[in-house]
C-alpha cells in the first residue's frame, strides 16, 4: 500500500497531482507482479468513485477518515500483516505498521525500483546513399519487394 499524500508531496512540483501519481504507480507496477493500493486522503475528484480498480493498481480515497486510517483498517492482523509492505515516510504511520507486523519501505526505496525512461540513442545511424536509394526505389514502388 502506498501513502498516496505522501508520495505527491515527494514529487517535485510540476508533478504534483493525484492523477500523475496514479500514472506513476501504474508505470512501476507494470512491469512487475505486485497489487498496489494507493490511498489518498479526503474525497474523490469529483465525477470519479471512492475507489478505482485499475488492473493491478487500486486508487482509493479516505473520505472522511484519513488515508492513515484506512491503511490500517485494510492492513490485517497476526502473521499475514508481515505480507504487506506500506510505502510512506510518516514516521508515526510506520510505527503503527510495524507494531502491527507490517513492513515499511520509504518512498526513496520505491523511487529507486521506478523504471528509468528508455535510453535515447547518443548519435542516429547514418544511412549510405546506396541505402537511401533502395528505400526511396521501395516506397516508390520502382522496386518490388522480396516476396513479389
Amino acid at each position: 500500500m502506498i501513502d498516496g499524500n505522501n508520495l505527491l508531496h515527494s514529487l517535485p512540483s510540476s508533478e504534483r497531482s493525484r492523477a500523475d501519481v496514479r500514472q506513476m504507480v501504474l508505470e512501476t507496477v507494470r512491469y512487475e507482479r505486485l497489487q498496489v493500493t494507493v490511498v489518498f486522503d479526503g474525497p474523490p475528484p469529483d465525477g470519479s468513485p471512492k475507489v478505482e480498480h485499475l488492473g493491478r493498481v487500486t486508487v482509493q480515497y479516505s473520505g472522511s477518515s484519513s488515508a492513515d486510517d484506512v491503511i490500517l483498517r485494510v492492513l490485517p492482523d497476526g502473521s499475514r500483516a508481515s505480507e504487506w509492505v506500506v510505502v510512506t515516510d510518516d514516521r508515526e504511520l510506520g510505527n503503527r505498521v510495524r507494531d502491527r507486523g507490517g513492513r515499511v519501505r520509504s518512498l526513496g526505496e520505491w523511487h529507486s525500483r521506478r523504471p528509468k525512461p528508455p535510453r535515447r540513442p547518443t548519435h542516429e545511424p547514418k544511412l549510405s546513399s546506396h541505402d537511401i536509394a533502395e528505400w526511396k526505389a521501395y516506397f516508390s514502388g520502382e522496386r518490388k519487394n522480396d516476396s513479389d
